[in-house]
């Protein structure tokens, strides 16, 4: 459906790309990164409204690189949403299959859909929107952009400005949509809880380049570099040495804290590495219980030196040996059954699976 090859796009003096992407039809792709990522112009140059330095954006085998906007047959929801406050609500969701002078039975036909689909029901009458609330605003506006049946949706940060409840209820409807419609989208964000809720694939962006395109588990739990892992907030990255390989295919690592993981390819003695693993794999040992056999590789005494309580887990920061401290989380219940306090000794073990190793950066001290 899309396909994006070399895209590379200025402004002032920030580059974008080049960039090589694919969206099969009726599929879901989160293009996930920070603030200045480059993100929202991705999305503008693939829309034609902003032209590209290099590269081309083909849509259904046919090249849209130079084509307006009005001939791409996509939709676009912005982040402010661009409604008319002027119009009614239904002249609102009306607007653009009006001035595309859609068949007036098929549009009546799809605004049925929509307003059954997005629960507009109760507000279609209303003459102004200016007496909506945020979500309402959110769904007049995403029936708006499906409405003319585009080929694909452009979603641009457009869940930003909604409290929690009814940004959930939103991204419900909105994978709800791609399944049943088979709407086709690319949708840009920086909210990872989002990315990984909704997003089929997702591409990490950061700093105008594609880092990792992957599976939403490939990039959570294998990101392609530290720069990823950092992002995806990915706080246990230990600076390390592959010392020898050991029997079965494993490594020993050599660094702050010595550890064993198995074997990844191009990984050889002697290479500089990052140990990554994230702090929800990090197992915590109950007193008097059994310990695995493969949680006696990498098994460390600790103290916990921090505790932070994070709604529905707690984050604790274990100390295992001078300086070196990681960061293990617990759902509630399991941190009020083990009543861990600020203090308390500790046992900890890394698993070798969940350990991922990364090629340490060459322009990193």
């Amino acid at each position: 459906m899309i396909r994006i090859r070399g895209l590379t796009a200025h402004r002032g003096k920030f580059l974008l790309g080049p960039v090589d992407l694919d969206l099969d039809d009726g599929g879901y792709l989160i293009v996930l990164g920070p603030s200045g990522a480059g993100k929202t112009v991705l999305l503008e140059v693939c829309l034609g409204l902003e032209s590209p330095s290099g590269g081309e954006v083909a849509m259904n085998g046919v090249d849209m690189t130079d084509l307006p906007p009005e001939r791409r047959r996509i939709a676009y929801l912005p982040q402010d949403l661009a409604l008319f406050p002027h119009l009614s609500v239904r002249d609102n969701i009306l607007f653009g299959a009006r001035l595309q002078r859609q068949d007036p039975d098929a549009i009546r036909d799809r605004l049925r859909e929509l307003v059954a689909l997005l629960d507009l029901d109760g507000i279609l009458d209303r003459p102004s929107i200016r007496t909506l609330s945020g979500g309402e605003k959110q769904r007049v506006a995403l029936a708006r952009a499906l409405l003319p049946s585009p080929r694909v949706l452009f979603l641009d940060e457009p869940f930003s400005a909604l409290d929690a409840t009814i940004k959930r209820q939103l991204q419900i409807k909105l994978r709800q949509i791609n399944r049943e419609m088979g709407v086709t989208i690319l949708h840009v964000t920086h909210d990872q809880e989002e990315a990984f809720l909704l997003g089929e694939r997702i591409a990490v962006m950061i700093a105008g380049k594609l880092h990792q395109i992957g599976h939403r588990d490939d990039i959570y739990y294998r990101p392609a570099s530290i720069a990823v892992a950092r992002f995806l907030q990915n706080q246990n990255i230990f600076e390390m040495q592959v010392e020898d390989g050991g029997d079965n295919g494993t490594l020993h690592l050599a660094g702050p804290i010595s550890l064993t993981t198995g074997s990844r390819s191009g990984i050889r003695v002697g290479d500089r590495v990052a140990a990554v693993i994230r702090s929800e794999e990090v197992v915590i040992i109950r007193p008097n219980r059994p310990i695995g056999n493969e949680l006696r590789q990498n098994l460390f005494d600790g103290r916990i030196v921090d505790i932070l309580g994070l709604g529905g887990n707690h984050i604790l920061t274990v100390e295992i040996s001078d300086g070196v401290r990681l960061n293990a989380e617990l759902p509630n219940c399991a941190f009020r059954d083990l009543g861990y306090a600020v203090g308390d000794p500790i046992r900890i073990a890394l698993r070798s699976r969940s350990l991922w190793i990364l090629p340490w950066p060459r322009e990193m001290p």
